[in-house]
């Protein structure tokens, strides 16, 4: 499976707010570019990711984490 914290970043990523996405981030990084880099990814993939899209990654992301060979 997944470790928590990847976890949370891609359920965050995928379903959560930019403001969201970016504040968690910060625990792990208080570099500006990074941070200005990772928002402006995310407000793209809000963008161009279809509720399809995000609902079909987090459907893979759950089997990755129940799966036992993961």
């Amino acid at each position: 499976g997944l470790c928590p914290a990847l976890q949370r970043k891609v359920d965050l990523f995928l379903n959560g707010t930019t403001e969201e996405y970016v504040e968690y981030l910060k625990q792990f990084n208080e570099n500006r570019d990074v941070l200005d880099n990772a928002e402006n990814i995310k407000k793209c993939s809000d963008r161009t990711l279809t509720e399809e899209d995000k609902a079909q990654a987090t459907s893979l992301i759950n089997k990755i984490t129940a799966s036992r060979t993961c």
